[in-house]
């Protein structure tokens, strides 16, 4: 709950603020302003903090280096293992953080349109996607599984479904270079946690 607290004190401040604006505005002009400036007031307060606590959960990931960007287009995986490239694409929540896990490990949080990569070793591996703050809620997470050989590159896209009562976070593998290359050279490299 704490982490909503910041969320709900600006929307209380932005239905004062709009709510005082508006009525003094319309007290200038020679109207009686009535409910309607509370109610615009209300309505954008509500949203403000509805927005902002779906944002809880995001944080600022760190951009990749030019370099590391550079050996991921290249596909070029480290000796012996393969690599993971997962990429966020689409408009729906972009502005929120999908947490990605391999193996229950925290990778990355990327928003849209963001990608990382990870070397993995071969054999079989799980990938895990959801969100945080408000946004995980709304939002059902996903998992998928997938066996890496050595020298491999395996590349997920994941994009947002809409759903009636919740959203579903879709992962479709890519197998095209030339495609993970179109889509990925004008993306920011979000850099794998350490």
């Amino acid at each position: 709950m704490s982490k909503y607290v910041p969320a709900i004190v600006v929307g209380f401040l932005v239905a004062f603020v709009v709510s005082a604006g508006f009525s003094m505005l319309l007290r200038s002009a020679g109207v009686t302003p009535g409910m309607t400036p509370m109610f615009i007031g209300g309505f954008l307060g509500i949203f403000t903090a509805y927005i902002m606590a779906n944002l809880a959960g995001t944080k600022r990931g760190k951009a990749a280096t030019a370099e590391q960007k550079q050996a991921v287009l290249d596909f070029r995986p480290e000796p012996g293992k393969a690599m993971l490239i997962v990429f966020r694409e689409g408009f729906v929540g972009m502005a929120a953080g999908m947490d990605l896990l391999v193996d229950d490990q925290f990778v990355a949080q990327l928003k849209s349109p963001r990608f990382t990569a990870v070397s993995v070793e071969p054999g079989g591996h799980q990938i895990s996607m959801a969100f945080g703050g408000l946004a995980a809620k709304q939002n059902k997470p996903t998992l998928e599984g997938f066996i890496a050989a050595p020298g491999e590159i395996i590349a997920f896209r994941a994009t947002m479904a809409m759903g009636a009562l919740k959203n579903r976070i879709l992962l479709e593998r890519v197998d095209s270079r030339d495609t993970l290359t179109l889509r990925l050279t004008p993306m920011t490299m979000i850099a794998p946690a350490a």
